[in-house]
């Protein structure tokens, strides 16, 4: 059996497993069905049969006794009402009665349909008697009816009481023992379920055991194996075999192991053989190189490939560097010669150019002075503008201030026209007084000769004030033309002294160039001497680059190497 399980895929494992459980399920599923259906039919039956025989016979029983006490009443009512109210009762009474008995016909099985008749037996009778009594009552026999109610009546209903209260018993006996039965049926269903679900654990913890067990093993084995691989170590055995997922795994494991060993092996002997110079290596098991593997051999081929070439194009450089390295002592010898012949002729180079700078130099300087001559002029120049423009200012205030004269001589003017108004106006007046306005008009003719003169001088110094303004207008004309003349002068000037800036800068730029120019004889003399010096220790390393040339074609012949054709 265990076999058997372990060779199972593990989703059937699983699959065991899970349908024992579903197995024990189903099985207490069954039994709980099955016996909660059974106790559910005594339950029904309880219900539905046996308590609503036991209620309606005690119905049954109510209802004959309040028969009894209508029938009681109406024989022994005292008025028509209480006549009246007894047998009404009794008839509601009488059909409850018939309803009742309807009622439990319909609950009746086979066995109780004795009781059943027996009842309707007895109750017919007593119904009969009944309306028997009723008809001696309505005719006033009222002895007659008492014997029947206390004779024949109570007979009637003792043994009516008997029958229900057999009902009663038969219906009780029969509810205590379907509850009884049910009750068994429950601590069976118990027993059974605890009994199954206890039988259902133990072969579902069996099963988990051995499936648990039947994977666990072959995993911890094949954990254990990938963990030493991961290491490096490779000499792992799996002795776990089956035909299951675990089983396949650990196959494919040991596949891979070999495969491993074997590549891994290859690997080292074509290391081996590539490290002792042996470059026409190849592998020995090309088919275990599969799936990811064949790069790893594709870039080892390459790698001797490529070694393989560049120690053939070493080889072959070797010889070329032996060649080219005796052409190039030649040529430094040549080289040597050459610089040194270069070298005399800077120095003389460098002499001419150092002459021509000192040239250039004292012109630079000498244009510089006449810059600081020329700058010096200029400011004078706009000095004397400034104080020209300062003095075309002065002539512009005193014609401003003449302006201002005139115009309080004019004012003069008019205040003489107005005096000499009123003196005319004061003589007039004196001549009208008579002797009384002489010393008055002698005043007045005072005044008017003070007006008369006043306007004189005004005049007087209104034509000496033109002929001021007259001059100072030319003065300012000339000054204008004398101050143009000047900014002409100072422009000219300032122009002159831009060129001659310029002039020196350009001969300040001139002596830097030449000096640079000399600066870069210099180290061409350097660079040639040096280069001299180094084409002869140049011929001196070729020739040792030879004699190492011939060295690396003796150490490249030690390797064995294929031809470009793939040859040995």
């Amino acid at each position: 059996m265990i076999h058997f399980i372990q060779n199972l895929r593990i989703r059937f494992k699983l699959y065991v497993l899970v349908g024992v459980a579903l197995l024990g399920m189903l099985i207490i599923g069954g039994m709980s069905f099955s016996l909660m259906g059974r106790m559910n039919d005594m339950t029904s039956d309880i219900s539905t049969s046996w308590l609503p025989s036991i209620n309606t016979a005690r119905d049954l029983t109510t209802t004959i006794s309040n028969i009894r006490l209508n029938e009681l009443g109406y024989l022994t009512a005292v008025s028509d009402e209480v006549e009246a109210s007894s047998l009404q009762y009794l008839q509601g009474e009488k059909e409850e009665m018939h309803t009742l008995l309807a009622t439990y016909g319909e609950l009746i099985d086979e066995e109780e349909s004795s009781f059943y008749e027996n009842a309707m037996n007895l109750w017919t009778q007593y119904d009969k008697a009944d309306e028997e009594m009723m008809d001696l009552a309505k005719q006033g026999r009222l002895e007659e009816a008492r014997a029947i109610l206390e004779g024949e009546c109570v007979e009637l209903y003792n043994a009516l009481n008997s029958a229900f209260n057999d009902i009663i018993v038969y219906n009780t006996e029969g509810s205590d023992a379907a509850t009884e039965e049910s009750f068994f049926l429950y601590k069976t269903a118990i027993f059974l379920m605890t009994a199954v679900i206890a039988a259902v654990i133990l072969v579902g913890v069996f099963f988990s055991f051995v499936i648990i067990r039947l994977i666990k093993a072959p995993i911890s084995e094949i954990e254990s194996a990938a963990i030493r691989m991961a290491e490096g170590d490779l000499d792992v055995e799996l002795s776990y075999t089956s035909e299951d997922e675990l089983g396949i795994l650990a196959e494919q494991v040991r596949r891979l192991i070999h495969k491993l060993q074997v590549i891994i092996d290859d690997e080292n002997k074509f290391l081996a053989k590539m490290a002792s110079g042996d470059f026409t290596v190849d592998s020995v098991c090309e088919e275990e190189y599969t799936g990811g593997f064949h790069p790893l051999l594709i870039s080892f081929r390459g790698i001797a490939q490529k070694l393989n070439d560049t120690m053939l194009q070493i080889n072959q450089s070797s010889v070329q560097v032996a060649s080219g390295s005796e052409q190039v002592s030649n040529g430094a010898q040549a080289l040597s010669q050459g610089a040194t012949e270069q070298a005399s002729s800077v120095e003389e180079l460098a002499a001419t150019i150092s002459e021509i700078s000192s040239k250039v130099k004292q012109n630079a300087e000498n244009a510089r002075q006449a810059n600081t001559k020329a700058d010096s002029v200029s400011m004078e120049m706009n000095v004397s503008n400034e104080k020209m423009q300062q003095m075309i200012q002065a002539m512009d205030d005193i014609s401003n201030c003449s302006n201002e004269i005139g115009k309080i001589i004019k004012t003069i003017e008019d205040i003489a026209f107005q005096t000499n108004i009123l003196a005319l106006n004061a003589a007039v007046e004196a001549a009208r007084a008579g002797t009384a306005g002489k010393g008055f008009a002698v005043v007045a003719d005072e005044v008017r000769n003070l007006a008369s003169k006043s306007a004189e001088a005004s005049k007087n110094t209104s034509v000496l004030i033109e002929n001021s303004l007259k001059a100072v207008e030319n003065g300012t004309q000339i000054a204008d033309e004398t101050a143009h003349s000047l900014f002409q002068a100072v422009s000219g000037v300032n122009e002159m002294t831009n060129i001659i800036g310029e002039i020196s800068e350009a001969s300040n730029a001139q002596a830097d160039s030449i000096s640079q120019v000399t600066m870069g004889i210099d180290q061409i003399s350097s660079v040639v001497q040096t280069n001299s010096a180094t084409a002869q220790e140049s011929a001196a390393a070729s020739e040792e680059l030879s004699s190492q040339s011939q060295l690396m074609k003796s150490l490249v012949g030690r390797f064995k190497l294929k031809s470009s054709a793939g040859s040995l």
